[in-house]
């Protein structure tokens, strides 16, 4: 592999050198041996107008052409004007009778008709290759010839010569082309070793080659871009190892998977989560029994996010996966503490509101006798109003609270029936305290005729009771409240619209959480608990359905949630 390059090379230089040689070759047969014929023509000629000076008028005779011949040492033909031959200095009288009219041939034509002429051919009476000039003459034809061996000769010496020379020079081409590559050979070959280095990863590898010229030049070249990389790889390497320190460090539990479900990497945590050192190259599958984790990773692998919350042991995990670019990045996060809060939170608020719930009767009581007696004067009467106000805001808190907790403790399950949506829906509007008519808020049904859906009644009639106390709190007088519904695939899709005042986006992903209000000042006056919309997600999910909110600042609310409907559609509405 390494002489390919000068084996080239050298066959480039031998081409180039063989290309004018050839050109010699065609110029010599194309140029040269026409030339010298054009000068032998001329020479010939000459001499036969110098020989028809020098005869006169003498008749023409066969021992005239031989003594013309022996003077002159070319072939003289004297020819007649019929074209026969008179004398032939190469043929002896006894054999010109022999000899063929000469009338036809073209030097002898072209003479006898007053102009000069000349042809080249191989003689029939000699056997050479002749040039032949033929000159009028008042006896007939004058013609001189001679053999073209020595214009041969010179061409063929020509040729001879330039091809020593090119021979020559071909042999100094190849002694110096090899004298070059032995000379090349080793430097390129260090600068190959070096860069085979540099790309399997040794960049600390360097050409060292000094001084001046091109491959000294390209040898620097690379030793500056291996010290660049050299010095690229380093920070490379500091930042991975800052980054694996930091990997190991986390609380959660983090593993990277391949597209075929092998781990490619976990820290520390996660291995302590599973309970499994060294889990590189092990198979995500092996690691977890609860069939929502392993979905979850492989929905990840797929393209789309995955949740999922299961036990390992005896703690509590969510499992959250995303999509990455070998396949999907696994996070594991201990919830066991959270989840204990949690629970002794509902525990404490359902204990709390418990213990609350019966001195808030007495007080709400109390308070209701004390504001009917006419006999109580007009102030603690008063007071005794703003007593009940209180107490029944604060029951209805602790109502809310107690049905919270009952669903989180999951001590509540649904018990669904076929409910008809709009029935319920009219039920729960005419149920309110504060009427809404009296308020200018109408009531609009946009719901298909005998839809029903399969729910638990008192959890429904919950459900809408607070989606259409929140819209009627917040509505404007003089506008609407729609309930529109739809079904498709199984399920109902029920939307609660209000005209109210919306919800700036940068609360709509928190308004599902209890206690949370966007306006705390604005939903104490109305009477808001804070947890109408934490119920309905509660109940809804129990239900196996969804719920979301949409809304532009000054133009109202949507509030929607899926729910599944009656297997029947025509079946007849029950619990209403």
């Amino acid at each position: 592999m390494a002489n390919r390059p000068s084996t080239r090379t050298m066959l480039l230089i031998l081409a180039t050198l063989t290309i004018p040689f050839a050109l010699f070759l065609w110029w010599t047969e194309a140029d040269l041996r026409p030339r010298l014929e054009r000068e032998v023509e001329a020479s010939l000629e000459r001499q036969a107008r110098v020989i028809q000076a020098t005869i006169g008028e003498t008749a023409f005779s066969d021992s005239l052409a031989d003594a013309l011949g022996e003077a002159s040492g070319s072939r003289i033909t004297l020819v007649d004007r019929t074209g026969s031959v008179v004398g032939d200095s190469d043929i002896g009288v006894d054999r010109l009778p022999e000899v063929e009219n000469h009338a036809e041939r073209p030097e002898v034509a072209a003479a006898l008709g007053g102009s000069s002429g000349s042809a080249i051919r191989a003689s029939e009476t000699v056997s050479l290759r002749l040039l032949y000039v033929a000159i009028p003459d008042p006896r007939g034809v004058l013609r001189v010839s001679v053999p073209l061996s020595r214009a041969d000769a010179l061409v063929t010496r020509s040729r001879q010569w330039v091809l020593a020379g090119g021979l020559v020079t071909l042999l100094l081409v190849g002694l110096l082309g090899r004298q070059l590559a032995r000379f090349w050979r080793r430097p390129v070959a260090h600068l190959q070793e070096t860069l085979a280095a540099i790309g399997r990863g040794e960049v600390g590898h360097r050409v060292g080659f000094e001084g001046g010229g091109a491959l000294a030049s390209v040898g620097q070249s690379v030793d500056e871009a291996a010290a660049r990389l050299e010095e690229r790889m380093a920070d490379l390497s500091q930042e991975a190892t800052d980054l694996t320190g930091m990997f190991d460090e986390l609380e959660d539990g983090v593993a990277q998977v391949d597209r075929e479900g092998l781990i490619v990497r976990a820290n520390s945590a996660f291995e302590s989560r599973v309970g499994r050192p060294g889990l590189a190259g092990e198979r995500i599958a092996s690691l977890f029994r609860d069939p929502g984790n392993l979905a979850a990773v492989q929905d990840a692998i797929e393209g789309v996010p995955g949740t999922n919350e299961s036990t390992i042991g005896r703690r509590t995990v969510l499992l959250t996966a995303r999509p990455d670019s070998r396949g999907a990045l696994v996070v594991l996060r201990d919830l066991t503490r959270t989840r204990q809060l949690e629970g002794m939170r509902r525990d404490f608020v359902a204990n709390v509101s418990h213990e609350l719930k019966t001195p808030l009767t007495n007080v709400l009581g109390f308070g209701e006798a004390i504001a009917d007696d006419d006999e109580v004067p007009a102030g603690p009467r008063g007071f005794a109003d703003r007593i009940v106000a209180n107490s029944r805001r604060m029951q209805v808190l602790v109502d809310d609270l107690l049905d919270l907790s009952r669903i989180e403790s999951g001590v509540w399950t649904p018990e669904p029936i076929d409910l008809e949506l709009t029935a319920a829906t009219l039920e729960v509007w005419s149920g309110f305290d504060r009427r809404p008519d009296d308020a200018g808020i109408n009531l609009t049904t946009e719901i298909p005729e005998g839809l029903t859906v399969h729910v638990d009644a008192d959890a429904m009639r919950q459900i809408l009771r607070n989606l259409l106390d929140n819209a009627i709190r917040y509505a404007p007088s003089g506008t609407s409240v729609t309930v529109t519904a739809r079904r498709g695939d199984g399920q109902a899709h029920v939307t609660v619209d209000d005209e109210g005042p919306g919800i700036p986006t940068a609360h709509l992903e928190r308004v599902f959480e209890r206690f949370y209000r966007i306006d705390a000042a604005r939903s104490r006056e109305a009477g808001g608990t804070g947890l109408g919309l934490s119920i309905v997600k509660h109940l809804v999910v129990a239900h196996g359905g969804d719920v979301g909110i949409e809304s532009e600042v000054g133009k109202g609310t949507r509030v929607w949630v899926v729910l599944p409907t009656s297997p029947d559609p025509e079946t007849p509405a029950a619990g209403g």
